[in-house]
Protein backbone atom coordinates (compact mmCIF):
# COMPACT_ATOMS: atom_id res chain seq x y z
CA UNK A 1 0.00 0.00 0.00
CA UNK A 2 0.72 3.60 -0.58
CA UNK A 3 2.91 4.38 2.84
CA UNK A 4 4.40 7.73 3.11
CA UNK A 5 6.11 6.92 6.85
CA UNK A 6 8.55 4.58 4.19
CA UNK A 7 10.04 7.63 2.28
CA UNK A 8 13.68 7.92 1.96
CA UNK A 9 14.91 11.03 4.23
CA UNK A 10 16.88 12.12 0.54
CA UNK A 11 13.31 12.98 -0.79
CA UNK A 12 13.21 16.07 1.65
CA UNK A 13 16.96 16.95 1.23
CA UNK A 14 16.18 16.82 -2.74
CA UNK A 15 12.89 19.32 -2.03
CA UNK A 16 15.13 22.20 -0.24
CA UNK A 17 17.77 21.99 -3.16
CA UNK A 18 14.96 22.37 -5.65
CA UNK A 19 13.75 26.24 -6.83
CA UNK A 20 10.89 27.89 -4.58
CA UNK A 21 7.78 28.46 -5.55
CA UNK A 22 6.71 31.53 -4.26
CA UNK A 23 9.06 34.40 -3.32
CA UNK A 24 11.00 34.40 0.08
CA UNK A 25 8.68 35.49 2.20
CA UNK A 26 5.95 33.46 1.06
CA UNK A 27 4.73 30.78 4.05
CA UNK A 28 4.50 28.37 1.29
CA UNK A 29 7.76 29.27 -0.49
CA UNK A 30 8.68 25.86 -1.22
CA UNK A 31 5.19 24.15 -2.07
CA UNK A 32 5.11 22.17 -5.28
CA UNK A 33 3.23 24.09 -7.99
CA UNK A 34 -0.07 23.65 -9.05
CA UNK A 35 -1.18 23.51 -12.76
CA UNK A 36 -4.28 23.48 -14.18
CA UNK A 37 -4.22 20.61 -16.94
CA UNK A 38 -6.59 22.37 -19.34
CA UNK A 39 -6.90 24.13 -22.60
CA UNK A 40 -9.53 26.40 -22.04
CA UNK A 41 -8.46 29.49 -20.96
CA UNK A 42 -12.25 30.27 -19.19
CA UNK A 43 -11.35 27.82 -17.28
CA UNK A 44 -7.28 29.10 -16.11
CA UNK A 45 -7.90 32.57 -15.84
CA UNK A 46 -10.28 32.26 -12.78
CA UNK A 47 -8.01 29.77 -11.18
CA UNK A 48 -4.88 31.50 -12.19
CA UNK A 49 -6.06 34.89 -10.85
CA UNK A 50 -7.40 33.31 -7.75
CA UNK A 51 -3.72 32.39 -7.02
CA UNK A 52 -4.13 28.77 -7.21
CA UNK A 53 -2.28 27.90 -10.17
CA UNK A 54 0.95 28.91 -11.13
CA UNK A 55 1.10 26.69 -14.87
CA UNK A 56 -0.55 25.15 -17.14
CA UNK A 57 -0.67 21.81 -19.01
CA UNK A 58 -2.58 21.24 -22.27
CA UNK A 59 -2.59 17.78 -25.01
CA UNK A 60 -4.03 17.60 -28.38
CA UNK A 61 -6.95 16.35 -26.70
CA UNK A 62 -7.42 18.79 -24.19
CA UNK A 63 -6.74 21.61 -27.48
CA UNK A 64 -9.54 19.85 -29.51
CA UNK A 65 -11.97 19.73 -26.71
CA UNK A 66 -11.72 23.13 -26.20
CA UNK A 67 -12.80 24.32 -29.74
CA UNK A 68 -9.39 24.15 -31.73
CA UNK A 69 -9.91 23.21 -35.38
CA UNK A 70 -7.32 23.68 -37.25
CA UNK A 71 -3.40 23.80 -36.29
CA UNK A 72 -3.97 27.36 -37.01
CA UNK A 73 -6.87 27.50 -34.40
CA UNK A 74 -4.57 25.84 -31.67
CA UNK A 75 -1.61 28.12 -31.95
CA UNK A 76 -3.89 31.49 -31.18
CA UNK A 77 -5.52 29.49 -28.19
CA UNK A 78 -2.53 28.40 -26.89
CA UNK A 79 -0.56 31.77 -27.28
CA UNK A 80 -3.56 33.20 -25.50
CA UNK A 81 -2.85 31.20 -22.58
CA UNK A 82 0.99 31.47 -22.62
CA UNK A 83 0.39 35.71 -22.63
CA UNK A 84 -1.66 35.13 -19.38
CA UNK A 85 0.48 32.67 -17.68
CA UNK A 86 3.63 34.47 -18.42
CA UNK A 87 6.28 33.92 -17.00
CA UNK A 88 4.77 30.44 -15.72
CA UNK A 89 4.81 27.58 -17.40
CA UNK A 90 2.76 26.49 -20.28
CA UNK A 91 2.97 22.77 -21.54
CA UNK A 92 2.22 22.26 -25.34
CA UNK A 93 2.61 19.00 -26.87
CA UNK A 94 3.76 18.20 -30.27
CA UNK A 95 1.88 16.06 -32.89
CA UNK A 96 4.24 15.09 -34.96
CA UNK A 97 5.75 12.40 -35.20
CA UNK A 98 9.38 11.96 -36.89
CA UNK A 99 12.53 13.52 -35.22
CA UNK A 100 12.85 16.19 -38.43
CA UNK A 101 9.05 17.38 -38.05
CA UNK A 102 8.85 16.83 -34.24
CA UNK A 103 12.23 19.60 -34.05
CA UNK A 104 10.69 21.90 -36.29
CA UNK A 105 7.43 21.54 -34.43
CA UNK A 106 9.07 22.57 -31.29
CA UNK A 107 10.69 25.69 -32.77
CA UNK A 108 7.49 26.84 -33.45
CA UNK A 109 5.71 26.09 -30.51
CA UNK A 110 8.65 27.74 -28.41
CA UNK A 111 8.26 30.85 -30.46
CA UNK A 112 5.06 31.67 -29.39
CA UNK A 113 6.23 32.27 -25.75
CA UNK A 114 9.52 32.73 -24.00
CA UNK A 115 7.05 30.36 -20.84
CA UNK A 116 6.89 27.66 -23.24
CA UNK A 117 7.71 24.12 -22.53
CA UNK A 118 7.32 21.36 -25.23
CA UNK A 119 6.04 18.11 -24.29
CA UNK A 120 7.66 15.15 -26.03
CA UNK A 121 5.92 11.44 -25.61
CA UNK A 122 8.50 9.35 -24.30
CA UNK A 123 7.67 6.31 -26.35
CA UNK A 124 5.21 4.41 -28.44
CA UNK A 125 6.24 5.50 -31.71
CA UNK A 126 6.10 1.78 -33.14
CA UNK A 127 2.81 1.84 -32.16
CA UNK A 128 1.88 4.41 -34.85
CA UNK A 129 4.29 3.16 -37.53
CA UNK A 130 6.32 0.02 -36.84
CA UNK A 131 9.34 1.33 -38.79
CA UNK A 132 9.74 4.59 -35.92
CA UNK A 133 12.75 4.97 -34.55
CA UNK A 134 11.54 3.45 -30.12
CA UNK A 135 14.22 5.78 -29.46
CA UNK A 136 12.63 8.94 -31.18
CA UNK A 137 11.21 10.55 -28.43
CA UNK A 138 14.56 10.66 -25.96
CA UNK A 139 16.27 11.43 -29.15
CA UNK A 140 14.05 14.63 -29.82
CA UNK A 141 14.11 15.60 -25.64
CA UNK A 142 18.44 15.34 -26.10
CA UNK A 143 18.39 18.02 -28.89
CA UNK A 144 16.23 20.12 -27.31
CA UNK A 145 18.00 20.07 -24.52
CA UNK A 146 21.23 20.83 -26.62
CA UNK A 147 18.64 23.73 -28.06
CA UNK A 148 18.16 24.96 -24.60
CA UNK A 149 14.30 24.20 -24.91
CA UNK A 150 12.77 23.35 -22.08
CA UNK A 151 10.74 20.16 -22.12
CA UNK A 152 7.75 18.12 -20.61
CA UNK A 153 8.26 14.17 -21.20
CA UNK A 154 4.89 12.88 -21.42
CA UNK A 155 2.97 9.53 -21.06
CA UNK A 156 5.52 8.02 -18.27
CA UNK A 157 4.22 5.01 -17.20
CA UNK A 158 7.30 3.77 -15.36
CA UNK A 159 10.26 4.65 -13.29
CA UNK A 160 13.17 3.62 -16.04
CA UNK A 161 11.39 5.64 -18.18
CA UNK A 162 11.24 8.68 -16.31
CA UNK A 163 15.34 7.73 -15.91
CA UNK A 164 15.88 8.19 -19.50
CA UNK A 165 14.13 11.31 -20.07
CA UNK A 166 15.65 12.64 -17.21
CA UNK A 167 19.22 11.51 -18.40
CA UNK A 168 18.44 13.02 -22.27
CA UNK A 169 17.62 16.19 -20.97
CA UNK A 170 14.19 16.33 -19.72
CA UNK A 171 13.09 19.55 -17.65
CA UNK A 172 10.25 17.50 -15.91
CA UNK A 173 8.67 14.28 -16.41
CA UNK A 174 4.73 13.27 -16.85
CA UNK A 175 3.85 9.74 -14.82
CA UNK A 176 -0.13 9.52 -15.58
CA UNK A 177 -1.01 7.84 -12.33
CA UNK A 178 -4.29 8.20 -12.55
CA UNK A 179 -4.30 5.71 -16.04
CA UNK A 180 -1.68 3.16 -14.19
CA UNK A 181 -5.05 2.92 -12.01
CA UNK A 182 -7.54 2.18 -14.45
CA UNK A 183 -5.53 0.02 -16.12
CA UNK A 184 -4.79 -2.06 -13.68
CA UNK A 185 -8.76 -2.42 -12.36
CA UNK A 186 -9.45 -2.85 -15.85
CA UNK A 187 -6.92 -5.58 -16.66
CA UNK A 188 -5.66 -7.58 -13.87
CA UNK A 189 -5.80 -11.03 -13.04
CA UNK A 190 -8.56 -10.77 -10.35
CA UNK A 191 -6.90 -14.22 -8.80
CA UNK A 192 -3.19 -12.91 -9.18
CA UNK A 193 -1.51 -10.09 -7.15
CA UNK A 194 -2.18 -6.68 -8.09
CA UNK A 195 -0.42 -4.97 -11.12
CA UNK A 196 -0.09 -8.70 -12.76
CA UNK A 197 -0.99 -7.36 -16.20
CA UNK A 198 1.40 -4.85 -16.20
CA UNK A 199 3.69 -8.18 -16.34
CA UNK A 200 1.67 -10.04 -18.76
CA UNK A 201 -0.15 -9.85 -21.90
CA UNK A 202 -1.68 -13.12 -22.75
CA UNK A 203 1.04 -15.68 -22.68
CA UNK A 204 3.65 -13.01 -23.41
CA UNK A 205 5.57 -12.37 -20.05
CA UNK A 206 6.56 -8.42 -20.49
CA UNK A 207 8.71 -7.07 -17.43
CA UNK A 208 7.91 -3.52 -17.73
CA UNK A 209 7.85 -2.03 -14.24
CA UNK A 210 9.09 -3.29 -10.93
CA UNK A 211 8.30 -5.19 -7.86
CA UNK A 212 7.45 -1.67 -6.42
CA UNK A 213 4.63 -0.64 -8.30
CA UNK A 214 3.79 -3.84 -9.64
CA UNK A 215 3.40 -5.61 -6.43
CA UNK A 216 1.90 -5.46 -2.88
CA UNK A 217 -0.33 -2.93 -3.07
CA UNK A 218 -3.96 -1.84 -3.65
CA UNK A 219 -4.92 -1.61 -7.65
CA UNK A 220 -6.21 1.87 -6.74
CA UNK A 221 -2.70 3.37 -5.20
CA UNK A 222 -0.46 1.70 -7.64
CA UNK A 223 -0.36 5.14 -9.82
CA UNK A 224 0.91 7.16 -6.12
CA UNK A 225 3.22 4.62 -5.47
CA UNK A 226 4.88 4.92 -9.25
CA UNK A 227 5.72 8.61 -8.30
CA UNK A 228 6.79 8.02 -5.19
CA UNK A 229 9.30 5.24 -7.00
CA UNK A 230 10.62 8.20 -9.56
CA UNK A 231 11.16 11.48 -6.87
CA UNK A 232 12.59 8.24 -4.57
CA UNK A 233 15.21 7.26 -7.50
CA UNK A 234 15.73 11.10 -8.12
CA UNK A 235 16.40 12.05 -4.77
CA UNK A 236 18.82 9.31 -4.46
CA UNK A 237 21.09 10.80 -7.68
CA UNK A 238 20.34 13.98 -7.64
CA UNK A 239 18.45 14.43 -10.52
CA UNK A 240 17.11 17.86 -10.64
CA UNK A 241 14.34 17.26 -13.20
CA UNK A 242 11.23 17.80 -11.76
CA UNK A 243 8.49 15.41 -11.30
CA UNK A 244 5.15 15.85 -12.65
CA UNK A 245 2.05 14.45 -11.27
CA UNK A 246 -0.35 13.66 -14.21
CA UNK A 247 -4.19 12.38 -14.61
CA UNK A 248 -5.30 13.28 -11.35
CA UNK A 249 -9.02 11.84 -10.88
CA UNK A 250 -9.93 13.12 -7.81
CA UNK A 251 -8.79 15.39 -4.40
CA UNK A 252 -7.56 11.70 -3.12
CA UNK A 253 -4.81 11.23 -5.34
CA UNK A 254 -3.93 15.06 -5.03
CA UNK A 255 -3.10 14.42 -1.24
CA UNK A 256 -1.72 11.60 -2.01
CA UNK A 257 1.41 13.40 -4.42
CA UNK A 258 1.41 16.24 -1.96
CA UNK A 259 2.89 12.85 0.03
CA UNK A 260 5.27 11.58 -2.46
CA UNK A 261 7.15 14.42 -2.87
CA UNK A 262 5.95 15.19 -6.08
CA UNK A 263 7.16 18.53 -7.38
CA UNK A 264 4.42 19.66 -9.97
CA UNK A 265 0.68 18.63 -9.66
CA UNK A 266 -1.32 19.05 -13.24
CA UNK A 267 -5.45 18.88 -12.04
CA UNK A 268 -8.56 19.14 -13.84
CA UNK A 269 -9.87 22.24 -13.57
CA UNK A 270 -12.97 21.54 -12.27
CA UNK A 271 -11.41 19.36 -9.40
CA UNK A 272 -9.46 22.60 -8.74
CA UNK A 273 -12.39 24.58 -8.42
CA UNK A 274 -13.23 22.66 -5.76
CA UNK A 275 -10.41 22.50 -3.44
CA UNK A 276 -11.67 24.55 -0.88
CA UNK A 277 -15.05 22.39 -0.70
CA UNK A 278 -16.43 19.64 1.96
CA UNK A 279 -19.18 18.72 3.52
CA UNK A 280 -18.16 19.54 6.84
CA UNK A 281 -16.84 22.86 6.16
CA UNK A 282 -20.45 23.53 4.69
CA UNK A 283 -22.38 22.27 7.64
CA UNK A 284 -19.77 24.49 10.01
CA UNK A 285 -20.60 27.63 8.40
CA UNK A 286 -24.04 26.82 8.30
CA UNK A 287 -23.71 26.43 12.38
CA UNK A 288 -21.47 29.47 12.38
CA UNK A 289 -23.62 32.03 10.24
CA UNK A 290 -26.63 30.52 12.60
CA UNK A 291 -24.93 31.59 15.50
CA UNK A 292 -23.86 35.06 13.80
CA UNK A 293 -27.49 36.16 13.94
CA UNK A 294 -27.60 37.08 16.89
CA UNK A 295 -24.50 40.19 16.55
CA UNK A 296 -26.78 41.54 13.88
CA UNK A 297 -29.84 42.56 15.95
Amino acid sequence: MFNPAQFSPAIQQRRRGMPLTHDQRHPARAAPRIFADSANIRDIEPLYRAGIINGVTTNPTLVKKAGANSWQQAKEMLTEILILLAPNPVSLELTALTPEAMLAQAQELAALGSNAVIKVPVGGYRTVDTNADPLTGLKVIRELWQQRIHTNATLVFNTTQAFWAANAGASCVSPFLGRVADYLAKHDDELGSPGNSLYQTGREARFHNTEYVACGGSRQDSGSRLVQEIVTVFAHYDIRTEVLAASIRNPAQLTEMLLAGADILTVPAAILAGVADHPLTDLGMQAFCADAEVFSR
